[in-house]
């Protein structure tokens, strides 16, 4: 008999599973790339850029100079260059041409050949400072971040780093953040796991496992048996015996016992194997009563009209009648083959 699911936890294993898969798809990547966006390391500046999402500014990322041209809308626009030598030599005018139709163009730590590039040669203290910022013209800005540090996602809460990297990022409506130049640098790595997952994870899993052990066999020694087993017959008639009284089915209990008699009674009277159900041999004992009635002239025995009755007879109630129903077609049967 095969036991169905149950299904409390068959609706554990599935929520278990869907909330893990959940947890994977909803993980961000990220790189080891220094000043990245998605990178969630010390060095890396995921930090800031998800404060600036979480204040309006939509934040790309751009790795050539079609992408910066397509994510540049100019004046609102903030262009953020991580490390200038991620630009090669032969594309650094084009690509400062296109930066300088932004709004704003931020320089992390620039050298001083693109700082005389980028600014005015008159001497100013305010230059060596953390950040720098100019005036470009027609409403757009060059800023240059002096100390890296300001953006990292170690040092950004250090002193006033926040409030001078969002004031230097966030002056726009839209970001374009170059961190990666032609795919030399970015390597992807893995997933950004926040912390509050990883305890959430163990606790579906060792549930499922807690499930699994509850719900499954006893761990032991395998038991070897020579094979083919034989099963003797008396075992099987016990162990059906014993599904039937712990499901109280009296009514298989007592199909069983009318079967069994009525095909062995029905050897007797010599019908074929397959005319042997209680109904047929019951109308065969019947007409052969009635028959012996007749040529003898009197009444005929009452053994085939009870024998009959037992055969079709109406579903024991309880045990006890079953018990009877097993033991009168005992008796009667050995009546009717002596």
């Amino acid at each position: 008999m095969k036991r169905r699911p149950n299904g409390l936890i068959v609706g554990v294993l599935t929520l278990s599973v869907l909330l893990l898969a959940l947890l994977v798809m909803t993980a961000r990547p990220h790189t080891n790339t220094p000043l990245d966006p998605d990178n969630p390391s010390p060095h890396g500046a995921q930090a800031v850029a998800r404060v600036l999402e979480q204040h309006g500014v939509a934040v790309d990322r751009a790795g050539n100079l079609d992408e910066l041209r397509r994510g540049n809308t100019g004046d609102e626009t903030t262009v953020l260059l991580t490390d200038e030598f991620l630009i090669p030599h032969d594309e650094r005018q084009d690509f400062l041409a296109s930066a300088r139709t932004a709004g704003t163009l931020v320089v992390v730590d620039p050298s001083d050949s693109l700082r005389e590039s980028l600014f005015d040669q008159e001497a100013d203290e305010s230059k060596n400072g953390p950040v720098y910022a100019a005036s470009a013209g027609d409403g757009k800005k060059i800023v240059a971040i002096n100390d890296p540090t300001l953006l990292t996602n170690a040092s950004v809460d250090d002193g006033d780093n926040a409030r001078q990297a969002l004031t230097s990022l966030g002056e726009r409506r839209r970001m374009v953040w170059i961190s990666t130049w032609n795919g030399a640098t970015g390597e992807q790595t893995g997933l950004d796991w926040p912390a509050w997952k990883t305890p959430l994870t163990w606790a579906i899993g060792l549930s499922v496992l807690f499930l699994v052990v509850l719900r499954g066999r006893r761990f032991g020694l395998l038991a070897l048996e020579p094979m083919p087993v034989t099963v003797k017959a008396v075992e099987s008639t016990r162990a059906l015996a014993s599904l039937y009284r712990r499901s109280s089915a009296r009514d298989s209990a007592a199909s069983a016992l009318r079967d069994g008699t009525a095909s062995r009674v029905g050897a007797g009277l010599g019908l074929a194997q397959g005319r042997r159900s209680p109904d047929l041999v019951a109308n065969a004992l019947r007409a052969r009563g009635a028959a012996a009635a007749d040529a003898d002239g009197v009444t005929a025995s009452n053994v085939p009209h009870d024998l009959a009755e037992w055969l079709t007879g109406p579903t024991p109630e309880n045990d006890k009648a079953l018990v009877e129903l097993a033991r009168e077609l005992d008796r009667l049967e050995k009546e009717i083959l002596r």
